[in-house]
């Protein structure tokens, strides 16, 4: 059991992510250990591997070379001070070049028949001058009058310049030790005595004749001066041994002990963090994608890209690595610009920590696949393959297709080419009739399957136009459509499933609500009436006329919300009657108002209607009114108290549109379009009277008549809009359509009456009723 709780803690993601942040750590590492040998060698080259000893490096003969190149400069070439001001050292073609140079003087005509004196000061001319080139001449010779002398101190002061830092350096060095000697062997300049130079084991001589090399055992280049070359002179130089303090050769030796010494150190630190890192790596690698051992491999996002072109994309980036690591290399080691070093650096640590993190997310997908046994089917080459496979089942139309057009062209091209081989025989007959046997053959095989396309296309017609009775003969459907065909009918029986599940589920629903509104009609009549009953009884205590105000008020509520859910069901289920006639929207829409007016004045609402011109619109009258009722209804429940409501009849080309703005008192910070759902209220906190079913009614009813109920929110401003069908009937329909609706008004005024006198009537038996109740009582 230990051990088995062991190994699944190495799969955990805790252990993963220290493996990570370690192998990163140790590349980082591995990274500068780079940088600083990198450093080392780019200052001392090989010679830091393979010397042991400092006087054997080309670092420490180069640096010999320069101080002797100060040396032969001071003191075989310009001599001394005197001498330079003099003028004797002055090199006429080099003085002369550099003053064309500087004053950007062009050789040609003029050059070439003149020549500068030896004072240069002034030209003597030994050719023509042309005349056209008189004036450049004058200019050319008032320049080497006024500005030539100025330059040649110049040169001379620059040389004074040479001369004095080359002796300043030389003066500053305590381990270099030379003298010169001229041809009868007398010391003439030097720093040291012939002895001093003689006793040194690390000595060159140079003269033009022959040179000595004696300042290590190896063979290196050898020094060469052209000054020396062309004097007579010979120059002696030696290092001391062992250093002092003080000056370049030191502080070279200190360098070169300090890298010597760092290397060991460098490697091993190096290789330790090298062994890490691949410890580290074959652990991810072993624990890439599960959470146990041999548990159930998680693949990650990069995993789905194909092998061929996630390598392509690891290698372009890795080609991009190199070549970037190159030029900020460049910029490094050879530019010299320390600032810019330190960036280029950090973007190059930046990159190489950017090829490590893509290398690794590759090895870990390639150890993913193979765990999952899915690295050869994620290639394009297994893909193309099933591809290509799945093209000769024969399950597809596409593989029907293409073997079709393949025996199709390989008939044809063999028939064609048998004709062409017995061209001259009588075979040809044969073939030719066979040739046009097997068009005709593939003919009509083609005919077939375009007429069973032509079914399969009838079959969908009829499914989008909600015919699921439709069934698609397959006995008569070629091979090559037979799955289309099959999928078109099975769309058509999942569809009818679905429709039949649909209508099933809002007849149950529609059911059940009908059947408990009923339900609770009956006995919600009967509390109703006995509340009417102790109404009319003479209730002395004061609180119990209270209790029957409030039964009264909430049973009549109970009763307008079963009402309201009686009728949502009918409308929703379309059990509902629809008689269209012409209705005056206006006149329509001001009754309603006026049925209110007494709800409008207890809510400080202001009514303002816009109508310009009568509107007429083909709707059943009885929905109509309830539609306003219910938007009425509600402006009064949730408008502002003391704002008001505008309400606007028009008319397009074919609508009649009553719109009805208000402001509500309450923020609608919701999804308006809910408001048309069933039981769904502006009153979060369902605190104001109301069912939540007026404005899914009101919509039902609008959609049962053809028309269309609509809300728009603008903040606090709430639209509710409602648009019909316009009323189209000639002029004399019109009036018989009005005669009608006086009759209909008349004998609405007659029942109304005939209900007053019975609920008179009702009253008075009630009365009678109380009466006996009282008499019976003991």
């Amino acid at each position: 059991m230990a051990t088995k709780s062991k190994k699944s803690k190495l799969y955990q993601t805790g252990w993963k992510v220290c493996a990570a942040c370690i192998l990163f750590i140790m590349a980082l590492v591995i990274f500068f250990c780079g940088v600083v040998f990198s450093s080392i060698t780019k200052n001392w080259g090989r010679s830091i591997l393979t010397e042991e000893n400092f006087y054997d490096t080309v670092e420490l003969r180069n640096l010999f070379f320069s101080a002797l190149d100060e040396a032969v400069l001071a003191d075989v070439y310009y001599e001394s001070e005197a001498k330079i001001q003099s003028g004797e050292k002055v090199d006429r073609e080099a003085l002369l070049a550099g003053f064309k140079r500087y004053y950007n003087i062009i050789d040609g005509v003029i050059t070439g028949n003149t020549e500068i004196n030896d004072t240069y000061d002034g030209l003597i001319v030994y050719g023509v001058i042309p005349e056209r080139l008189e004036d450049k001449f004058i200019e050319y010779e008032e320049l080497v009058e006024t500005r030539l002398p100025q330059y040649r101190q110049m040169y001379i002061q620059d040389q004074l310049d040479e001369y004095r830092e080359a002796v300043r350096y030389l003066e500053g060095l305590t381990n270099f030790y030379y003298f010169v000697e001229d041809e009868q062997g007398r010391v003439i300049a030097g720093n040291a005595t012939r002895a001093e130079v003689s006793s040194k084991s690390h000595t060159i001589m140079l003269s033009a004749e022959f040179s000595s090399d004696n300042l290590s055992d190896k063979s290196y280049y050898a020094y060469s001066n052209a000054y020396v070359e062309n004097s007579n002179y010979r120059v002696y130089a030696a290092v001391d041994e062992p250093l002092r303090e003080g000056d370049d050769f030191y502080d070279l030796y200190q360098e070169f002990v300090l890298a010597k010494t760092s290397m060991p150190y460098l490697f091993v630190v190096s290789t330790v963090a090298f062994l890490l890192f691949m410890i580290c790596l074959v652990y991810l690698i072993r624990v890439a994608g599960q959470k146990t051992k041999g548990g159930q491999v998680k693949y990650l996002l990069v995993d789905r890209i194909y092998n061929e072109i996630h390598f392509l994309l690891v290698a372009l980036f890795g080609i991009f690595s190199f070549f970037m690591a190159l030029t900020l290399l460049e910029f490094i080691l050879y530019r010299g610009m320390p600032f810019w070093s330190y960036v280029f650096l950090t973007l190059l640590g930046i990159l190489y920590i950017a090829d490590v993190a893509v290398g690794l997310s590759y090895v870990l997908s390639l150890s993913r696949q193979i765990k999952g046994k899915i690295l050869a089917r994620n290639t394009l080459v297994s893909v193309f393959l099933r591809k290509i496979a799945s093209l000769f089942t024969g399950a597809t139309f596409r593989g029907w297709m293409l073997l079709v057009m393949l025996a199709y062209g390989v008939g044809n091209c063999f028939l064609v080419f048998m004709i062409c081989m017995y061209f001259n025989s009588s075979l040809v007959l044969l073939f030719f009739g066979l040739l046009i046997a097997f068009n005709i053959f593939c003919l009509y095989l083609f005919l077939r399957a375009l007429r069973s396309l032509k079914r399969i296309m009838i079959s969908a017609r009829e499914t989008s136009k909600g015919n699921l009775t439709y069934q698609l003969d397959l006995a008569e459907i070629s091979p090559s459509f037979l799955n289309f065909a099959e999928d078109i009918a099975n769309i058509q029986d999942g569809l009818k499933n679905a429709v039949e599940e649909a209508v099933k589920g809002e007849r149950m629903k529609t059911e059940l609500i009908t059947n408990v509104s009923h339900d609770l009609k009956t006995p919600l009549t009967s509390i109703v009436t006995y509340v009417d009953l102790l109404k009319q009884q003479k209730l002395d205590n004061p609180v119990a006329r209270d209790y029957v105000d409030v039964l009264q008020v909430k049973s009549y509520r109970l009763k307008q919300l079963i009402e309201d859910l009686i009728e949502a069901s009918k409308v929703s289920s379309g059990n509902v009657a629809v008689e269209k006639m012409r209705i005056d929207y206006r006149q329509l829409t001001m009754q309603a108002i006026g049925e209110m007016e007494e709800k409008i004045e207890e809510a400080k609402l202001e009514f303002r209607l816009s109508c310009p011109e009568p509107v007429f619109i083909e709707a059943d009258g009885r929905h109509m009114w309830r539609i306003l009722e219910n938007m009425l209804s509600n402006v009064i429940k949730y408008s502002m108290v003391g704002s008001r409501v505008y309400i606007d009849i028009f008319q397009t080309e074919e609508h009649g549109i009553l719109v009805m703005k208000n402001i509500s008192a309450a923020p609608i910070d919701f999804d308006a379009t809910r408001l048309t759902e069933r039981f769904v209220r502006g009153d979060s906190s369902r605190t104001t009277e109301g069912s939540g079913l007026g404005l899914s009614i009101a919509q039902s009813l609008a959609e049962v008549q053809g028309g269309t109920f609509g809300i728009q929110v603008d903040g606090d401003l709430f639209k509710a809009i409602v648009s019909m069908q316009l009323w189209r009937n000639d002029p004399s329909e019109e009036e018989e359509q009005d005669d009608e609706m006086e009759e209909e008004s008349v004998e609405e005024t007659k029942d109304e009456t005939g209900m007053m006198e019975m609920e008179e009537c009702s009253s008075e038996e009630q009365e009678e009723m109380q009466t006996d109740e009282e008499e019976q009582k003991p």
